[in-house]
């Protein structure tokens, strides 16, 4: 049996919410958030607390396992009992940014079961992943967008433990910083709102859930990435309203970290391992240059604790040596292609592997961390999957953004049922006539307009900023803001790769209306952006600009239910779709404001702009 994962840590202890060693008999039991302070045996309004409450979750929190407990855990089973939440309604703020994040602060709000905001820092700074930013403008944001005063929030949530990552913070220290941090930012917390902490993986697995089918209770779930405090994943089972946590992966087994040291020694930089699974498609299969797996380095229990941070920095430099190794000296384009291959290969092979050997699979599987944004691997495993009808679920935010989406749905009073109505739109939205009308203000000249008028301006070979709704979170573009162009014409695909100052071979994806992915494509539909599919030959003509090399393509699936707007503009072009990246300049996040837009298209010189209703004509 493995360790079950309840709800974060009060900020008085951090570790693993219960767990027990079968050799040593010894329980240790720590309460999850919904019994630890603040809100307890009172209402929201008048922050009331229960001081026996609080005081029995002092005497109860449990402290980090020794080294002891960790070799004990990798020899017995750990068993424990999820705690119940014991509120109706929680308002759980979810945070990435502070002490273990180093990239991609963001914030998100849970009220009661819904995820309602979850934006990255990013779109308000203009800085791309925000390295070494706090999330204290995404804290406003969320709140603003929900209507929620900094007075009503009940807990907050970090999704990283402090004390194991061997940086010398503490729960408390922690604790107290996110307090003074947020004040200082313009949102003070209620003195008796709690500030709890989850493990980085948990919380990885916690982001997956609000995407999952409404209803759904048994799950399996695979949490894979660089690293985490002191583990690169984790396996996940939901049983009858309990979350087992099966085994972590230790870092000699880190398959991010590799894949990274890979990408690094292929001339790209951290972060771009996107580019690293597009030259995959370039290589020879008979010339592939093997990338040996990692070890199997997975065990039971608690993450344990690092003494020091550099233990997880001597891995990471001996997975950038080794991969070094595999890398010729001035190798060439084809060489560095073979090379990328090969650790792509590996890659696809290991996790299908992990989940091949899942035992009495349940009907969903929840894919999150780093690695579960690989768009090709996550096609081997959808397909795999549906033949043995297993629906995959892989969260729009699978990134680090996504651990403020966990922390904060892992604090809610009932964090199975946490869903979001709007999918991955979950920024700040504008009306087509509020749009307008900043655009106006900027001086632009907005004409009415309707699809079939954006369709042939497209079809006539202009490329078009696309902008409506509420922005989106994670790191794909999914018609809200977007760049789209005819999937028909190579020489579009060149193009845009020049307007974006991305390298040639790289390919573009498209958006396609859900009732014609069949036609067009052979694969499990994504409505995320984030499972590659094969493009059927009778298409490939009509689909050039987004056929990759090996004519594969990922597709985002639209349903009019999702975006009226952009699937009725996709109904007006050839098998209903168009090619669609993002918006954003070069070296810069997606754009999130309509200034925003309106400053990225002309730099970009686009031929126009374009929403749900309106265009404004950047060539006039």
């Amino acid at each position: 049996m493995g360790q079950l994962v309840g709800d974060p840590d009060p900020d008085v202890a951090c570790g693993d919410p219960a767990y027990a060693t079968a050799e040593s008999g010894r329980v240790r039991e720590q309460l999850g958030p919904a019994e630890g302070a603040g809100v307890v045996g009172g209402e929201r309004a008048s922050g009331r607390v229960c001081a026996d409450r609080v005081e029995e979750c002092l005497q109860h929190a449990s402290i980090l396992p020794t080294a002891r407990d960790i070799e004990q855990s990798r020899r017995g089973p750990w068993i424990s009992v999820r705690p119940r939440p014991i509120l109706d309604s929680v308002i759980s703020l979810g945070l990435n940014g502070f002490a273990g994040a180093d990239h991609d602060p963001a914030a998100a709000l849970v009220v009661d079961a819904e995820l309602v905001a979850a934006v990255e820092e990013e779109r308000l700074t203009h800085v791309r992943h925000a390295p070494g930013g706090l999330p204290t403008g995404a804290v406003r944001e969320v709140l603003a967008l929900a209507g929620i005063d900094a007075g009503q929030v009940d807990v907050v949530t970090h999704g990283w433990t402090p004390e194991a990552l061997g940086v010398g913070a503490t729960a408390r220290s922690e604790a107290d910083r996110i307090r003074a941090e947020l004040a200082t930012a313009g949102v003070p917390l209620r003195p008796d709102a709690r500030i709890t902490f989850v493990d980085h993986h948990v919380a990885h697995f916690w982001s997956a859930v609000p995407f999952a089918p409404a209803g759904v209770s048994t799950m399996d779930a695979l949490v894979l990435d660089g690293a985490g405090e002191s583990t690169a994943g984790a396996f996940f089972r939901v049983r009858n309203g309990d979350v087992v946590k099966e085994w972590n992966l230790g870092l000699k087994g880190s398959l991010g970290l590799l894949y990274e040291a890979v990408t690094m020694a292929l001339g790209f930089r951290r972060g771009q391992e996107g580019k690293t699974m597009g030259l995959a498609s370039y290589g020879r299969v008979e010339a592939m240059t093997p990338v040996d797996d990692p070890a199997d380095d997975r065990f039971p229990g608690p993450v344990p604790v690092l003494t020091d941070r550099d233990e997880m920095r001597s891995h990471h430099r001996q997975m950038i040596l080794r991969a070094r190794s595999l890398v010729p000296r001035g190798a060439s384009f084809n060489q560095r292609a073979d090379v990328a291959l090969g650790v792509q290969t590996m890659l696809e092979q290991r996790v299908l592997a992990l989940v091949a050997e899942i035992t009495d699979p349940a009907p969903t599987l929840l894919l999150s961390g780093g690695v579960a944004l690989n768009c090709t691997m996550n096609g081997r495993i959808a397909r795999w999957c549906r033949e043995r009808g297993i629906t995959l679920v892989v969260p729009p935010p699978a990134n680090d953004a996504g651990i403020s989406v966990g922390a904060a749905v892992c604090s809610a009073a009932d964090p199975l049922a946490v869903r979001s109505a709007t999918g991955a739109a979950l920024g700040r939205g504008f009306s087509s006539a509020a749009v307008q009308a900043r655009l106006h203000a900027l001086g632009a000249e907005v004409v009415e307009c309707d699809p079939a008028f954006v369709a042939d301006r497209l079809r006539s070979g202009a490329i078009c900023g696309w902008y409506e709704g509420r922005a989106e979170v994670g790191p794909r573009a999914l018609g809200r803001r977007a760049v789209l162009a005819s999937p028909a014409s190579a020489a579009m695909k060149d193009r845009l790769n020049v307007v974006k100052g991305r390298e040639a071979w790289r390919p573009l994806a498209p958006s396609v209306r859900a009732e014609d992915f069949d036609a067009s494509f052979d694969g499990v539909p994504s409505p995320y952006m984030l499972v590659a599919s094969t493009i059927r030959p009778a298409a490939l003509s009509k689909l050039v600009c987004v056929s990759h090399v090996d004519n594969s393509a990922r597709p985002q699936a639209v349903t009019c239910a999702g975006e009226p707007a952009y699937w009725s503009l996709l109904g007006e072009m050839e098998r209903g779709a168009v090619t669609c990246t993002s918006f954003n300049l070069a070296g810069k996040p997606i754009v999130y404001t309509p200034a925003d837009a309106w400053d990225a298209a002309r730099k970009m010189s686009l031929d126009l702009l374009a929403g749900d209703g309106w265009y404004v004509d950047l060539r006039a």
